[in-house]
């Protein structure tokens, strides 16, 4: 029954239930959106789940009501409703709090592929608004299922890792997800410009000259060595913990960029094998994608097409025009499609954009030496710094009976090594780092001194230092190798020597064919 009479007159009964119900929608997405703004990103899951429940509860009664549509009212709450507006309030929300909180405050274990906030108190207080109260209804409907749903939110509330990236792309979509990639990189060129003077202050208090460490001193002697060497930066602690902290959110921000990643190839996957059979792709010999018949349109192009010849030349059609319009939109969807497919990996752009900002400080960061060779003694390259900024800090965890990683987590790995990475400082890394030859030293000094004729403290220190400083090299490896697979150097940096013995600065070698693809194979 539609209308009723009521005091005389007919109501539309129907029509006012239908505009209650639109108002309560808005309000209620409003109030999940107000919750999320109240939580830290974590909340990410649990924002995506209340509104799974609140569009079930629309599709149910669009049955028997006529309600505006959910993505309308979804758009509108989010003030993303002009065509030309990227940035929503969700997108500017997420932006907000990984600003202010994630990045400072959250770090990173490589091992779960999680962030998880530090034990440390935060620089700056986090100061966020109350969370907003509500009917059980604007939840899940009852106590009992409210309190049941708290218990499964809670499994996703202490730590950020792939779930939350995944609601993440399905919450902002392909509309908003390029806005708050760009507002990221843009974050980590203000921090490489940010971190430019206080590198600046540390590679100005370095020594003159800083040698390879000796073996004849053993690893107490070694130490000794390098707490000399950085015993410039006595009083530069701000300055060291500042640029530690520079470096672990760029690291944040590229693991950040990894996982999203991960997820949009998985997206992209999904979607290529739902619209592969009507573009007419096939997988190729080596994994390329091909065209199953060359010069030749899609099968959804050929089918529209198809359907349009046959209805404009049958006069028992009205309006064949309609069938044309379809065609013409089936090719623009091919294009469309085909456009998207081809399209690049997130992490990748993220470390070319990265790459770039650092081409301003390439001068400074990574001098070219003057002898034309690889200098030992007087380099204060930005390996060098985090060389001695990585052997500090591990050992002030150590002294202090705590873990440093509570602290800035594994994000400086990434962080350090990417930027050493990009300025093709790796194998220098790898040979003069600090930690590296208090490495080499300490294996001889196993083999020649029984463990004995050591002070037992000095041992047990040594070997937590020794097995910390372990961990650092597996991790700035993995780091190497994940860099050397999604961001491989296109062109070899090298020195030359002419016949007359004068050096050749920074010759550019380009990437050629390997020698074994160009053998002839067997049976050939």
């Amino acid at each position: 029954m539609t209308r009723v009479k009521l005091l005389g007159r007919t109501i539309n009964l129907r029509r006012l239930i239908s505009e209650r119900m639109n108002k309560v929608f808005r309000s209620n997405i409003e109030f999940l959106f107000d919750r999320f703004e109240s939580q830290d990103l974590c909340a990410i899951v649990e924002l995506e789940r209340l509104l799974d429940v609140v569009q079930l509860a629309h599709d149910l009664l669009s049955k028997d009501l006529t309600l505006d549509s959910f993505d309308l009212m979804l758009n509108e709450m989010q003030e993303n409703v002009s065509i030309v507006s990227y940035s929503s309030r969700l997108a500017s929300q997420i932006w907000t709090e990984m600003q202010n909180d994630f990045l400072p405050n959250f770090i990173l274990c490589n091992t779960t592929q999680r962030f998880v906030r530090s034990s440390r108190v935060p620089l700056v207080p986090v100061q966020k608004p109350s969370v907003p109260y509500a009917k059980p209804n604007f939840y899940c409907g009852t106590q009992d299922l409210n309190s049941a749903y708290q218990s499964f939110a809670r499994l996703h509330s202490g730590f950020f890792g792939m779930p939350h990236m995944y609601s993440i792309v399905r919450l902002l979509g392909s509309r908003s997800l390029p806005w708050l990639i760009r507002a990221l990189l843009d974050y980590i060129s203000n921090k490489i410009t940010t971190l430019e003077p206080m590198i600046a202050g540390l590679q100005e208090a370095l020594p003159k000259s800083i040698g390879l460490l000796p073996f004849d001193g053993g690893m107490a002697g070694c130490m000794r060595i390098v707490k000399e060497h950085l015993n410039c930066w006595h009083s530069k602690s701000d300055l060291k913990a500042d640029s530690l902290r520079g470096i672990k959110e760029i690291g944040s921000v590229l693991y950040w960029m990894s996982l999203l990643d991960i997820v949009m190839r998985e997206v992209d996957t999904s979607q290529f094998l739902q619209t592969a059979p009507w573009l007419g792709l096939i997988p190729g010999a080596d994994g390329q994608i091909m065209q199953s018949q060359d010069g030749e349109d899609s099968p959804i192009v050929t089918l529209f097409k198809s359907v349009a010849s046959v209805t404009s030349s049958n006069l028992h059609f009205s309006n064949p025009s309609v069938f044309r319009v379809l065609s013409r939109q089936a090719e623009a969807a091919d294009l469309l499609y085909k456009t998207n497919i081809n399209a690049g990996s997130v992490l990748e752009y993220a470390l070319a954009f990265t790459s770039a900002a650092l081409e301003k400080y390439c001068s400074k960061w990574s001098a070219v030496p003057k002898t034309g060779f690889v200098d030992i003694t007087t380099s204060k390259d930005f390996y060098r710094i985090y060389s001695g900024l990585q052997i500090e800090y591990l050992e002030e965890a150590i002294q202090a009976q705590s873990s440093n990683r509570e602290v800035l987590g594994d994000s400086v790995a990434w962080g350090g090594c990417t930027i050493i990475y990009l300025l093709g400082q790796q194998l220098h890394f790898e040979l003069f780092d600090f930690s590296h030859q208090v490495l080499n030293v300490a294996e001889v000094e196993v083999v020649e001194v029984a463990p004995t004729h050591k002070n037992l403290h000095t041992v047990q220190s040594s070997e937590v230092l020794l097995e910390a400083m372990k961990k650092a090299r597996r991790l700035n490896n993995h780091v190497f190798s994940m860099l050397k697979a999604r961001c491989p150097l296109e062109d070899k940096q090298a020195c030359a020597i002419k016949q007359s013995g004068a050096p050749l600065h920074r010759i550019k070698f380009e990437n050629t064919v390997s020698a074994f693809e160009t053998l002839p194979q067997k049976g050939a």
